[in-house]
């Protein structure tokens, strides 16, 4: 039973880690006053951009920073990378993607010492297939 167990927990970890094509790294951009993500996508993999139509099929692409003391956010988050248009034959229809980097960044003022918590979601598929969304956490500590 141990090993049945052992080899369950096995698969499920490598099916997990095996779905990660994003590389992320995250980081406080002083002189644009902004949290900012930047995520390496393996080259035969893309994600999905927010100007895709609500409903369309894929999940976008989204950073979000939890509201705390310490710091506003002042401005939506907004995509730095620029997506292009193609036809996705995951989804049948025309979507617009990034592939390789992505960057996107949420304004926000420092008022003191804080630690800022968030995280970006996103998904991402290749010619034939698609993961499902995947949650990356991160904090970042910042100094006024």
């Amino acid at each position: 039973m141990r090993i049945l167990t052992s080899a369950l927990f096995l698969f499920i970890y490598s099916q997990y880690f095996s779905q990660n094509h994003v590389k992320w790294s995250f980081e406080y951009d002083n002189i644009n006053q902004a949290i900012v993500a930047y995520g390496r996508i393996d080259s035969t993999w893309h994600t999905y951009s927010i100007h895709n139509k609500n409903n369309s099929g894929p999940i976008p692409t989204t950073l979000t920073i939890e509201k705390r003391k310490g710091y506003k956010i002042t401005g939506k988050a907004a995509e730095v990378s620029i997506p292009k248009k193609v036809f996705d034959a995951n989804f049948d229809s025309d979507l617009f993607i990034i592939d390789l980097i992505y960057i996107a960044q949420v304004p926000i003022k420092i008022k003191k010492d804080a630690i800022v918590s968030g995280k970006v979601t996103y998904m991402v598929c290749d010619d034939s297939k698609c993961y499902p969304p995947i949650d990356v956490p991160f904090t970042i500590k910042l100094k006024k």
